[in-house]
């Protein structure tokens, strides 16, 4: 993947994939679309949900690494409510670090280097390591199709692949199957897609499935919700 640094509206970059003229995030706004869509409608609802019933550890599974923007969102929202994230991600291509030791984030969001630096440079052997302490961070390089996932554990799901359009296998209905089984109870999935064969796999594996208002430069965005 020959990968370009660009930089979106609201300050933050972005990487974009020329063969495959795809961006990783919005180019209206890599931050603002990645708080919208991840942070406040999967992540905010579960640690509320996880508050309410008395919980102190939310677990998070995030379908793609990439240059970790939705990791250091997560980790900051885990910092200010003092609640701990247990962060599991899987990645089949991890960025080298040419990349994403330019990407602006750290100073963007105020998080130490060596911190962003540890998320990047951390080991994919599916170990949790304590990368502040609210938040643990365990990374699986791999692909979705064939990674196995632990029962009823997540109560946030982050899915954040490429666009139907590039990844078809990652959008068919057995991985949603998949994923369903690996959700505990509640469960917020997100994802910036609003494709609709999307929402009627969501629908058909178990999930309750919304449309709701996307961040800027995109009308909506899909939850999916079991209970």
């Amino acid at each position: 993947m020959r990968l370009q640094i660009q930089q979106t509206q609201d300050g933050s970059h972005t990487l974009y994939w020329p063969e495959r003229d795809e961006h990783y995030h919005s180019v209206h706004g890599a931050v603002q679309e990645a708080r919208k869509v991840y942070i406040q409608t999967a992540l905010i609802p579960a640690m509320e949900a996880c508050s309410a019933t008395g919980g102190s550890t939310v677990r998070v599974f995030e379908m793609g690494f990439g240059t970790a923007l939705n990791a250091c969102l997560t980790m900051q929202q885990a910092m200010m409510r003092k609640m701990k994230v247990e962060y599991t991600v899987i990645e089949a291509f991890p960025l080298p670090e040419d990349i994403w030791s330019r990407l602006n984030h750290p100073a963007l969001l105020g998080i130490e280097d060596t911190v962003f630096q540890a998320m990047h440079r951390q080991a994919f052997d599916a170990r949790g390591y304590e990368i502040s302490p609210f938040f643990t961070l365990a990374k699986i390089k791999g692909d979705l199709q064939t990674a196995v996932l632990p029962d009823s554990r997540f109560n946030a799901v982050y899915y954040d692949a490429f666009a139907p359009s590039v990844q078809p296998e990652l959008w068919q209905a057995d991985i949603f199957v998949k994923i369903r089984r690996s959700c505990a109870l509640p469960c917020f999935l997100s994802s910036y897609c609003a494709q609709g064969q999307f929402r009627r796999n969501l629908k058909a594996a178990g999930f309750t499935v919304e449309r709701l208002p996307g961040p800027e430069g995109k009308r909506e965005i899909t939850r999916g919700t079991v209970l």
